[in-house]
């Protein structure tokens, strides 16, 4: 009896944690650092503490997470600037924490996931609210910011690029959950909120979040097509139409586009234009392969910034400092920590979630870490505190949700 209550006493308290971490998400980096440490104490501490390091190790997907922090970690042996890689490290360590913590002998209840998953989506759409009211405030205004390559004030402290993602994560679960849920008002106040965050994504603009969004509903459409053919060709007409009524619709889109096709012509033309947005991340892509040429096996996490402010002085002398971008995608951080062996071991890393057997619902979970990919291909999603704990907790989330339980 008294394991009973003990394990139910536990499991409540993991579930308030998790609930805890989602809101904190929401409020500041503080408070995700500490509701995460308070869900580590719940999940790690206890007197199964080795079996759940076994359990760990037997999960490739845990293994394969945790090598994003042990990465960096290693890359100590070669990196001059001790103190830029201790503050790598300490920000990548959500990598290893968190698959231990996931490796835990618990499971909650499919009611408890379920509620989990509805506040995530309601705490997306009390995000999307909030900016959305920051933009009709200053509607003008803010528009016109478009043309300059800035956007409306966003969650996350004003990060559009990984807010637009995680909307884009809650679409799929708000899919998810309209597909396997009975509950008819239920199912009509999701539809609702997908309504609205497809709207926010387009007046947004965000090119990761559309492009995912997009990219799902495809697929989506495609894994419909078998099974329900009238929803197949809804969603490719919606597919159409959406776009071409954004375009109408929001100008803030119109702009953002405007802004792209500018920035474009000077690519087009082979001419860096610093400041412009695209131009900054080609440019840091440009710097960040010349340190991979330059260190095949890499130059370690500490050294990076110290070699790319290296190559902007002799390479692009007048580039302000808040243009000084880390290179534009994951693979080539991760080249530049650790060099070719690096990137093949992030290649791998990344995909290793496609593979994972016994689960549920696997498309909505293949899309999901299609989704970590394509996010990381063209920015640094895995490089500060809010990306790097939208990946790894949505990914061990429903892995845990998903996972078949050995009979």
């Amino acid at each position: 009896m008294g394991i009973i209550l003990q394990n139910e006493w536990r499991n409540r308290s993991i579930f308030a944690a998790i609930i805890l971490m989602l809101i904190s998400l929401f409020i500041s980096r503080a408070f995700l650092s500490v509701s995460l440490f308070l869900f580590l104490a719940v999940t790690i501490i206890g007197r199964d503490i080795f079996s759940q390091f076994a359990r760990f190790f037997r999960s490739p997907l845990l293994v394969g997470m945790s090598f994003l922090f042990f990465i960096p970690l290693i890359s100590g042996l070669w990196s001059s600037n001790v103190q830029a890689w201790i503050s790598v490290s300490r920000i990548k360590l959500p990598f290893l924490l968190l698959p231990l913590a996931f490796a835990g002998n618990w499971q909650l209840q499919e009611k408890q996931w379920k509620i989990i998953a509805n506040i995530f989506l309601l705490l997306v759409t009390m995000g999307c609210c909030w900016s959305l009211w920051q933009y009709f405030q200053n509607m003008e205004v803010i528009n016109r910011d478009y043309l300059r390559a800035q956007t409306l004030p966003a969650p996350l402290g004003n990060d559009h690029v990984r807010f637009s993602w995680l909307v884009s994560i809650a679409v799929a679960c708000g899919i998810l959950l309209i597909c396997t849920t009975r509950n008819k008002v239920t199912k009509s106040l999701i539809a609702l909120s997908l309504l609205l965050w497809v709207v926010y994504l387009h007046i947004l603009s965000a090119r990761t979040g559309l492009v995912l969004t997009y990219f799902f509903f495809l697929c989506f459409a495609l894994y419909l097509a078998r099974q329900r053919k009238r929803f197949f060709f809804i969603i490719l007409a919606a597919l159409v139409v959406i776009p071409l009524a954004s375009w109408w619709l929001f100008p803030s889109l119109q702009n953002r586009v405007k802004y792209i096709v500018y920035d474009f012509s000077f690519l087009k033309s082979n001419k860096d234009l610093p400041g412009t947005s695209d131009a900054n991340r080609l440019i840091s892509l440009k710097a960040g392969w010349y340190i991979l040429r330059e260190n095949p096996l890499g130059a370690g996490a500490g050294d990076i910034r110290d070699e790319m402010n290296k190559w902007y002085a002799v390479h692009v002398p007048g580039i302000g400092e808040a243009d000084k971008l880390f290179p534009s995608s994951e693979w080539v951080v991760y080249g530049d920590i650790a060099g070719w062996p690096g990137i093949f071991l992030f290649t791998v890393i990344m995909i290793v979630p496609l593979f994972v057997k016994r689960i549920r619902h696997r498309f909505f979970w293949i899309m999901l870490g299609v989704m970590g990919v394509g996010s990381s291909l063209v920015e640094t999603t895995l490089e500060i505190q809010f990306g790097i704990f939208i990946y790894c907790f949505t990914i061990l989330w429903w892995w845990k949700w998903f996972k078949l339980q050995k009979e």
